[in-house]
């Protein structure tokens, strides 16, 4: 009986053992990875597409990672199919060895590692358009593999690299303004993209010193001439504005965000420029009628000048206006004076007054001799790119007293440091624009 009774307890126990595997069994909770045959490559480069085979990524809810060795991941836009996974590695990413994650409603695994290595120039046959250029203007760079969010660094031996930002990706290239406060030197040119950085190779870079304009000479033909010399300090500001008949004698003096136009003249007052972001905003309006006309107002469109204005009663009509074309190019002046630019079309020495403007600097000095100092000043934001071909003029019959638009070719050559530009008699005759010669320094 005791041995039945022993031989009964231990098939309840043994039964238990098994029940209890069983019960084990069916509860286990451990998430089951859900793709199998992973392949992943050894290396890719920064940029590159990465094809990972295997089959189940088509999986509900599954998602890929890259994981650095500081335990930070980034999620990659991939695509799944039965095979496997492709994804292009993020710019964003810098050389390493990663770990693969895969997850999966809030489970995770770690399927492998890959090593990134450094990316490969985009950039195919890069080159310069000129090689030699002065601070504030405008570089283009061949070649081709651009892309929205580019920026460019500057790197020159024993120099801080000068990074640049605000660039324009185009058909043919890209372009950039290179800043006004560059120094001279050699300079290699570096594309970043997201964490990465190429060297552009057979690209170097030579910045001049800055030309400034010396002198402005206004020939009137038989009503005489203005020359106009301009004096400028060690930082390369103007100084001095004096006109050979002292009509216009002028010292300047910076303070913060003013500029005082100092008169030589006790017959005339001072002018007081203020400058908001590099731009003049507010000046004395040395043509005032009245108290209340104290001062105009210099308005922008971005970065180009659109009018400057004054609230006087008296002062309409004395109001400049202004509109640039898609090139940069100044088109319209005061409304009723237009430019056309062309093949032709001369390149501005970048920082100075605009030559389309420059022409009614005869005119400017007679009538808002504040305004011409402050195209002088070259406080008024971006300047045209290109010396117009051709202005469109109202002319008058002095006959019939009717007034028409009239183009009229603009003569412009650049010889040496002298630029000239010659409208003609017509244009002297009706709009008292001279014959203008702007000397820069050497």
């Amino acid at each position: 009986m005791r041995k039945i009774w022993l031989l009964m307890l231990m098939v309840c126990t043994v039964m238990c053992t098994f029940t209890a595997c069983s019960s084990d069994d069916e509860g286990d909770s451990t998430p089951q990875l859900p793709v199998s045959g992973v392949n992943i490559p050894i290396s890719a480069a920064v940029g590159s597409e990465v094809i990972i085979r295997g089959s189940g990524f088509t999986a509900s809810g599954v998602n890929l990672y890259l994981e650095n060795a500081s335990k930070e991941r980034t999620k990659m836009d991939a695509a799944f199919s039965n095979s496997g996974v492709t994804f292009t590695v993020p710019m964003t990413l810098v050389s390493g060895v990663y770990n693969v994650i895969l997850t999966q409603s809030g489970n995770e695994w770690t399927l492998g590692s890959i090593t990134l290595t450094d990316a490969d120039s985009p950039i195919t046959s890069p080159s310069l358009s000129n090689e030699e250029v002065s601070p504030g203007s405008e570089v283009t760079l061949g070649g081709s593999g651009y892309a929205d969010g580019d920026k460019i660094v500057l790197k020159a031996e024993g120099a801080e690299a000068i990074e640049i930002s605000e660039v324009t990706v185009t058909a043919d290239g890209l372009t950039f303004t290179l800043p006004t406060d560059c120094p001279e030197g050699e300079y290699t040119v570096n594309l970043v993209r997201g964490a990465n950085s190429w060297k552009l190779e057979n690209v170097v870079l030579k910045v001049q010193k800055a030309m400034r304009v010396k002198s402005i000479n206004m020939d009137m033909g038989e009503m005489g001439f203005l020359l106009l010399k301009l004096g400028y300090d060690v930082e390369g500001r103007l100084v001095s504005a004096t006109t050979d008949d002292m009509l216009l004698n002028r010292k300047f003096k910076y303070e913060g965000n003013t500029i005082t136009a100092i008169s030589l003249d006790d017959t005339k007052e001072n002018l007081v420029y203020t400058l908001q972001d590099g731009k003049i905003v507010k000046a004395t309006a040395a043509d005032k009628y009245d108290e209340t006309e104290e001062f105009n107002t210099w308005s922008y469109e971005g970065d180009y000048l659109s009018s400057v204005t004054n609230p006087g009663d008296f002062y309409e009509g004395m109001n400049l206006t202004f509109a640039y074309n898609a090139d940069g190019n100044l088109e319209n002046f005061v409304g009723d004076i237009h430019y056309n630019y062309g093949e032709a079309s001369l390149s501005v020495i970048p920082n100075t007054i605009d030559p389309a403007i420059a022409i009614h600097l005869f005119n400017l000095i007679m009538s808002k001799e504040d305004a011409a100092l402050a195209f002088l000043l070259n406080k008024t934001g971006k300047v045209s790119k290109k010396v117009p071909v051709s202005v469109v003029l109202p002319i008058m019959d002095w006959d019939t007293g009717e007034t028409t638009e009239q183009t009229i070719d603009m003569n412009v050559t650049m010889n040496n440091n002298v630029l000239s530009i010659d409208c003609g008699p017509e244009a002297l005759m009706n709009a008292y624009i001279p014959k203008v010669e702007i000397t820069y320094e050497k």
